[in-house]
């Protein structure tokens, strides 16, 4: 009996093998992955680890490349004690109208009709009520990487390895990038970014 739940690898090669996406491996120097095509896009799954010095902490995390449309940022997480303190980097607390939602979530953004546009999928807010601990944003790259295109991000605490969690994030993805062409906010096209190996 596995005292502290399946191996990330286990999990993640089960993952890929559902989900027909590829695996990776982790090397020196690169993380263990799993990447999955979804039309012109690829989602990447991986973890990173931040040392500070005396500790270590390791967050998995979640990405996609498009071509932005749009100038349109947004961060979302669950509410905390510091949820209400202040604005973050300028951008206004958005309301849903979705009060279970909004009792549970802080959204900001530099957008509101189009953000809540998208936050209006039922299937969407589902799907991230399911994620107990998350980020949930939009990230523009560096220049020297790209000036045209974005980044959808999530970010939590730990490494996830709940099968149905991992697949439910998948397709979170799928639907916020088909959410973000409805909406104005990604071009359909293949971005030049990648992220897989």
């Amino acid at each position: 009996m596995k005292l502290f739940g399946s191996p990330k690898n286990e999990v993640w090669q089960k993952l890929a093998a559902e989900m027909n996406a590829e695996f990776f491996k982790g090397t020196i120097g690169k993380p263990t992955m799993v990447s999955l095509k979804y039309k012109n896009w690829i989602i990447v799954l991986d973890t990173f680890t931040i040392n500070t010095g005396k500790s270590s902490v390791t967050y998995t995390r979640m990405r996609v490349p498009y071509i932005r449309e749009n100038d349109i940022k947004f961060k979302l997480s669950r509410k905390n004690i510091f949820s209400g303190v202040g604005r973050m980097f300028g951008m206004p607390l958005i309301e849903t109208y979705d009060y279970d939602f909004d009792d549970e979530f802080v959204l900001k953004g530099n957008d509101e009709t189009v953000i809540k546009e998208i936050f209006q999928n039922e299937e969407i807010k589902a799907m991230i009520k399911k994620q107990k601990r998350l980020i949930l944003k939009t990230k523009e790259y560096k220049p020297k990487i790209s000036l045209t295109e974005g980044e959808l991000y999530f970010q939590m605490t730990g490494v996830l390895k709940n099968l149905e969690k991992l697949k439910n994030l998948f397709e979170l993805f799928k639907m916020m990038i088909d959410e973000f062409v409805k909406n104005g906010v990604a071009e359909e096209g293949a971005p030049v970014v990648t992220l897989h190996n």
